[in-house]
């Protein structure tokens, strides 16, 4: 036989529910969500300070206020959802409500032992006061406590709602102005139409001054994402890019660019923003606290952030380097002056980059380091090899010193002590490919921090851990027990223009074949799990390549070299390099 069972309501349910908030902050960000959604344009903010006589916070706003049968019926009615009676959207502005399914008015419960509720609309003020002890002696029955309510006359004109807090709780320190601002410049930084006030203070227009950007996202399924940020003009607290599910915020705000080896971690810390998407909803844990990781949509909504996050930073570092040159060119010149007119141009070069390098840090800095390198470069040991150069008797040398003057001294002899010891590395590198006896791993410590040796598109390649763990993952699955000394030897980094690259060393006596090429994409593939929807360069290298693989029929993202050839095409554009210095 079966019965039926029923939930019950448990009088302590008006105490928790006025400690479902992580901090006082928390709770009275809940007052001003309830200021936010009746159509407030102004709310201010009073909050305790240190030996007030009688601590108060009090939230006022401007916006619809409510009649007596209001407060009766929909303020007091416990749980009963505003946007259940009046939909999900304000009347006035069509704000997306932020209440929290009518219980939001506890909060006050949780910091304070009264709150007074004043609310003014059609002429009429209407004052209700709730008192903790009253609840308390009730046993938190909340049916069986009486509630006054006054209602007086008033200026037909005004409209808002007044929450004041009396009687603080001692257990808890004073709420802290500056983590509620973070809270609402987090939550409301993005608002046109409403303006807040904390101690006298506005907050949120400052720390978003700026360059904004603003981006549809549309995905394959046809879901749709809104990125909104700025890559403000100083850092913010709470900088990063937040997830707005149904108008509240999930989690904390995330640095989509944490990763990227390029942009400076100073300039990451200034993009401020936001990803609106409601179709996340399902994807959302139970407490609006997080995403849960495993979200397909979300992956694919923060691939597409990143790559709109990278392309407008950089147009904005781009800015930001030229108002720097622009803003220290009389510093330099007037440091330049120390040193002699053909130490000039190089020395200005390097002054410039030494802007990117120091990007973020502080003007007295700067000003510094420039002071601090031009005087290095009056004594830096280029000059005696120049020096060496010019007093050289060769005819040769003569004609090398004196374009090496034309172009820039220091700047050239960099460039042809370079190239020299460049070709001597090569020397010392070919001997080891003609060594039949060379491994991969040997090969592979060779190359990989002279990557040079392929090409202008290698010329530097940046590896990390991440790098490193990816390979080592997908390869200690497959190369154990006794497979691992077929164990093939790979490299992935990431060239200048960001893209990935996959090398894979080979000894030099090994020739490279198509079952070699189907390896490596097996590989490409495994890594993709890791780096999806980023394009990966495959370059193989090895002794020889099999007769039967023309260079015609090569896919576009899979390259087939030989050391040999990469050694000679290397030596032939340094000694190019050397003969124009020369001439």
């Amino acid at each position: 036989m079966t019965k039926s069972a029923h939930f019950k309501v448990h009088p302590k349910l008006a105490e928790l529910l006025g400690e479902t908030y992580r901090s006082i902050e928390e709770a009275a960000k809940e007052l001003i969500d309830n200021s936010y959604d009746a159509d407030a344009e102004t709310v201010n903010i009073q909050l305790p300070e240190e030996f007030q006589p009688i601590p108060q916070i009090i939230v006022s706003d401007d916006g619809s206020g409510m009649k007596e049968s209001e407060v009766r019926t929909e303020y007091l009615d416990i749980a009963n959802s505003r946007t259940s009676r009046k939909g999900d959207r304000s009347f006035l502005k069509k704000r997306k409500v932020k209440g929290r399914k009518g219980i939001g008015k506890f909060s006050g419960l949780m910091i304070a032992q009264i709150m007074k509720l004043e609310t003014y609309a059609s002429g009429k003020k209407t004052t209700l006061i709730i008192d903790k002890e009253a609840l308390a002696i009730a046993n938190y029955d909340l049916e069986k406590v009486p509630l006054p309510i006054i209602v007086e006359e008033c200026d037909k004109e005004k409209h808002g709602t007044t929450i004041t807090l009396e009687g603080l709780s001692q257990n808890y320190n004073f709420p802290n102005p500056d983590r509620l601002k973070e809270f609402l410049v987090r939550d409301y930084g993005r608002e046109n139409d409403l303006k807040l006030i904390i101690n006298g203070n506005d907050i949120g227009v400052l720390d978003l001054q700026g360059k904004s950007f603003s981006k549809e996202i549309v995905l394959d399924n046809g879901k749709k994402a809104q990125l909104n940020y700025t890559v403000t003009d100083k850092a913010v607290k709470g900088s990063g890019i937040a997830v707005r599910v149904n108008n509240k915020i999930i989690g904390r705000p995330q640095n989509y660019l944490s990763d990227d080896e390029i942009i400076p971690k100073k300039l990451q810390n200034r993009v401020y923003g936001e990803i609106i998407c409601d179709d996340l909803e399902e994807d959302v844990t139970a407490d609006f606290g997080a995403i849960i990781e495993n979200s397909k949509l979300y992956e694919s909504i923060a691939i597409e952030t990143k790559e709109n996050l990278k392309t407008s930073v950089d147009e904005v570092f781009k800015t930001d380097m030229k108002m720097a040159r622009a803003r220290y060119q009389r510093k330099i010149n007037r440091e330049l002056e120390k040193l002699p007119e053909y130490k000039q141009p190089f020395a200005r070069k390097a002054l410039f980059k030494t802007l990117e390098k120091f990007y973020g840090e502080s003007e007295e800095k700067i000003n510094t380091v420039i002071s601090v390198m031009v005087s290095a470069m009056e004594k830096d040991h280029y000059w005696d090899i120049i020096q060496n150069i010019q007093e050289t008797g060769s005819g040769d040398i003569e004609k090398f010193a004196d374009a090496l003057s034309d172009f820039g001294l220091l700047e050239m002899s960099i460039i042809s002590s370079q190239a020299l010891n460049r070709l001597r590395y090569l020397d010392e590198l070919n001997i080891l490919i003609d060594n039949p006896k060379t491994l991969e791993k040997t090969i592979h410590k060779a190359l990989e921090n002279s990557t040079w040796i392929l090409g202008d598109d290698y010329n530097v390649l940046f590896s990390d851990i991440s790098f490193e763990k990816a390979i080592s993952t997908i390869l200690d699955k497959k190369y154990k027990g006794d497979k691992a000394l077929d164990r093939p030897d790979l490299l992935l980094g990431r060239k200048l223009n960001r893209e990935l690259v996959l090398i894979e060393f080979k000894k030099p006596d090994f020739t490279l074949n198509r079952d070699t090429e189907r390896q490596a994409l097996e590989y490409r593939d495994e890594l993709n799990t890791y780096f999806h929807n980023q394009h990966i360069e495959i370059v193989l290298l090895g002794g020889r390549i099999k007769q039967n693989i023309s260079s015609h029929n090569e896919r576009d993202d899979v390259k087939f070299r030989t050391y040999l050839d990469i050694l000679s095409v290397a030596r032939n554009r340094l000694v190019w390099l050397i003969d124009e210095l020369k001439n």
